[in-house]
């Protein structure tokens, strides 16, 4: 017995030392010294308490250099699934079940377009922007030759390839699709105005209604002197191993409205949850430019960020740049389609798809004058119509300037520049977000937008036989909606609609129904002592305005004689101020019936797969009060019952079942449906969706207050088991004040590493949750001075 337990022990300490050995082979360097190719000079690096790298260089490819060495150390399996998903070969990497992913992205054309992209910054020259893309990716390559790769790799049994610029293209191709909200909402528009009608269509908000907030413009007359498929395409992005962009905040306010008399910025951008998440923050210094920036991984310019002049910031503009034009055949050639009398050929090509355990897949792609045919990749347009529906999207149609656009805004030094800089960008469309040090706030809507054919609505498939439903061109850049300090002292965006073109064109999108914008902006407007401390109570705030109203609503179209029972739980919700802070009860039940409500109204005509899809789209958050208050809402009737149901029938029947279902599940006492048992955060790991790898690489972060339409907007996704999985939300919290700069703020959902034996894979969970910041250093003798950890970086002998 004696010899069994000392075995035990002994392979229990081999197996204690293995994992620390391992823990200590796969953890990030930040100490010490390194050897990196191409560097002309040393570099340090001195990573603050939370794992900021602040990169101190003497050129410029020297610190981009340095920054794609660090950035790969801390996000190369990040870097790794984006360029895989954006270059159609996750089946190469992941195995077969992402064939089908790797199919869609290359029909939609996103690889296609990035080797497009690349070879039109190729034919450039020696650029800026390129020579410092490409010092950003030997910095990548060499970390790759010789860095220790992180454990995923090693449980993958796969190592990198090099990193490329077409790979860079490639990341922000798939980030431009995040935005493409066409794909996921006209197939199931254009289904329930075919088969239901215009009156069934009318009780949506497809469009802004009068009743939404739209962003003021405010246009200066000059700023010169200023300085085939068997998943449905729900099913098909869910298998997606990175996250998906969902919208953002976003507000500039001049000093005339701030305590310390500069401007200040603040910016939250939403964007699914995961692990790690989406920016990576980074600060570089070298002579000439200092500059703190949120970087995606691969790519070496932040989207976001500021120098010692401007700080620029986004979010999604929402502007509706993808078509589906339904083509008719030519009755003498299928190759062909017809416009007019006029035949067109229809062009095809094949890509070779990689396929891990098993031998590449041929994949044929037919493309029409008017984009790639996209029946064979989505189920819902395969379902609709036997004709091609062709994808129209404003982002293939001319090599990306993405990188020269944010290069150029990183390196500026007037609004100006900035401005300039933003007209790069075609798609997908961005709200840029601008302030300065010399007290200027702006706004631009950067995009390409077309105008339509006279025929067109821009959310149902179009004719594509027909001429006037042709594109016709484009609105000049100068007539996108815009604010450049305005009256008002403040620039805010909450995705929701631009007021119009300059032109007076009111540009149609997918926009959120300005709940959020219009609380941000009465909140600014209240009060001109502005600061950091004060805003970060904006920032956080979990109070919906519109909940409530649309609660007292519904109650007063039930009987409140039939729920004796549950009068303390109605009483609760009659009394809601539209706050979800964790401990409340009315969210919980609100949710519930809100949820039943809307299933029970459309379930019977779309379909369980249809209602799926349908709450993945903006709809229903853009059409809960309009649809629930329609008197005339054809939607309450069900198709599948003799009797014609009211919304009353409907609200009653939702609220018996959301009661039943509360009692089941939290208990018979009402004062028991607190938020914080039916909202949960978890960010998800690629490999995290096996087990036991969630144990491993999953980070848990409980319960947090918000919801759809607050300030801190939260996406929640409807369980089984009746509880909401966060699934979106800031994945960022920026404040800064140009009068002190240097004492800015942020925090990450989880850490900046993405590297799972970093102690900073982590480490800003707890402060996320808990409304907390850190600081955002640019002070160079605090860096300093406080890092203990400091990574140098050599010239090769």
């Amino acid at each position: 017995m004696k010899k069994l337990f000392s075995l035990l022990g002994f392979l229990a300490f081999l197996l204690i030392a293995g994992i620390l050995v391992l823990i200590f082979i796969k953890s990030p360097k930040y100490n010490g010294e390194v050897s990196l190719p191409g560097l002309t000079q040393s570099a340090e690096v001195y990573f603050d308490r939370f794992g900021i790298p602040h990169i101190y260089a003497q050129t410029e490819t020297d610190a981009y250099r340095a920054l794609g060495y660090v950035h790969a150390q801390e996000r190369l399996f990040q870097l790794e699934m984006l360029r895989r998903v954006g270059s159609g070969t996750l089946a190469e990497f992941l195995g077969k079940d992402l064939l089908e992913v790797d199919q869609f992205f290359h029909t939609l054309g996103i690889p296609k377009h990035a080797k497009e992209s690349t070879a039109a910054l190729l034919a450039q020259g020696n650029t800026p922007w390129r020579t410092a893309a490409e010092a950003y990716i030997e910095g990548v390559n060499e970390y790759i030759d010789h860095g220790s790769l992180p454990l995923e790799y090693l449980l993958l049994g796969e190592k990198p390839r090099p990193y490329t610029l077409e790979d860079m293209h490639s990341i922000v191709g798939y980030m431009s699709f995040t935005f493409a909200m066409a794909v996921k909402t006209d197939p199931l528009l254009t289904k329930i105005a075919r088969d239901l009608g215009p009156d069934f269509l009318n009780s949506l908000a497809v469009e802004t209604l009068p009743e939404h907030h739209v962003i003021p413009v405010h246009y200066p007359d000059s700023i010169a002197d200023t300085t085939s498929t068997n998943a449905t395409l729900t099913a098909l992005l869910d298998k997606l191993p990175v996250p998906q962009l969902q919208g953002s905040n976003a507000w500039v306010i001049a000093g005339s409205r701030t305590q310390s008399g500069k401007v200040i910025f603040s910016n939250d951008t939403h964007i699914g949850f995961s692990s790690p998440s989406v920016w990576f923050e980074a600060h570089i210094e070298y002579p000439g430019f200092s500059f703190y920036g949120n970087h995606l991984a691969g790519i070496p310019f932040g989207f976001m960020g500021n120098n010692r002049h401007h700080s620029i910031g986004l979010t999604m503009f929402e502007n509706d740049d993808q078509d589906f034009f339904e083509e008719k055949l030519n009755p003498q050639n299928p190759n062909e389609i017809l416009i007019g009398e006029e035949a067109f050929p229809i062009q095809t090509r094949k890509e070779i798809i990689r396929v891990k355990g098993q031998d590449p897949v041929e994949w044929e792609i037919r493309e029409t004058p008017h984009g790639p045919i996209i029946n064979p990749v989505v189920k819902e347009i395969a379902a609709l119509t036997t004709n091609p529906v062709s994808s129209w999207w404003v982002y293939l149609l001319e090599p990306a300037k993405s990188f020269e656009a944010v290069y150029k805004m990183n390196h500026a030094q007037s609004m100006q520049e900035v401005a300039e800089a933003a007209a790069l960008i075609h798609a997908p469309g961005l709200n840029i977000m601008y302030g300065d040090v010399e007290g200027n706030i702006a706004w631009w809507a950067a995009a390409k937008l077309p105008i339509r054919g006279e025929k067109v609505h821009s959310k149902i498939f179009a004719d594509g036989s027909d001429p006037d439903a042709q594109p016709k061109g484009w609105y000049p850049f100068e007539e996108n909606p815009k604010s450049v300090n305005p009256p008002s002292g403040f620039v805010a965006s909450a995705n929701n609609q631009p007021h119009s073109t300059r032109g007076g064109h009111l540009f149609p999108g997918y926009y959120f129904p300005g709940d959020r914008w219009n609380r941000i902006a009465k909140t600014i407007s209240s009060r001109s002592d502005w600061d950091v401390k004060s805003l970060q109570s904006l920032q956080l705030e979990t109070i919906n305005e519109v909940f409530p109203e649309l609660a007292q609503f519904m109650l007063n179209e039930i009987n409140p004689d039939d729920y004796q029972e549950f009068s303390a739980a109605l009483e609760s919700l009659e009394t809601w101020d539209g706050d979800h802070q964790i401990e409340k009860t009315a969210p919980t039940l609100f949710y519930k019936w809100l949820i039943h409500t809307w299933r029970l109204a459309m379930e019977d005509e779309l379909g369980k797969e249809g209602f799926e899809a349908f709450l993945q789209t903006f709809i229903m958050v853009n059409s809960n009060h309009h649809f629930i208050t329609k008197t005339d809402n054809p939607w309450w009737d069900k198709q599948d019952t003799p009797e014609k149901e009211t919304r009353g029938d409907i609200l009653s029947e939702a609220l018996n079942l959301s009661l039943d279902e509360l009692s089941k599940q939290l208990g018979n006492n009402p004062k028991d449906w607190k938020w914080e048992k039916v909202v949960h955060l978890e960010h998800p790991h690629p490999l995290g969706s096996q087990k036991p790898l969630d144990k491993i690489f999953n980070v848990q972060a409980g319960p947090i207050a918000g919801n759809e339409e607050a300030v801190n907007k939260l996406t929640l996704k409807p369980l089984p088991d009746g509880t909401y999985q966060i699934v979106a939300g800031p994945a960022i919290r920026i404040i800064l004040d140009f009068g002190d700069l240097e004492n800015s703020v942020s925090v990450l959902p989880t850490g900046n590493s993405g590297n799972r034996f970093s102690k900073h894979y982590a480490d800003q969970k707890e402060l996320f949750v808990k409304g907390k910041y850190r600081p955002q250093e640019m002070n160079e003798d605090r860096i300093k001075v406080g890092s203990k950890n400091k990574l140098t970086l050599n010239p090769a002998d």
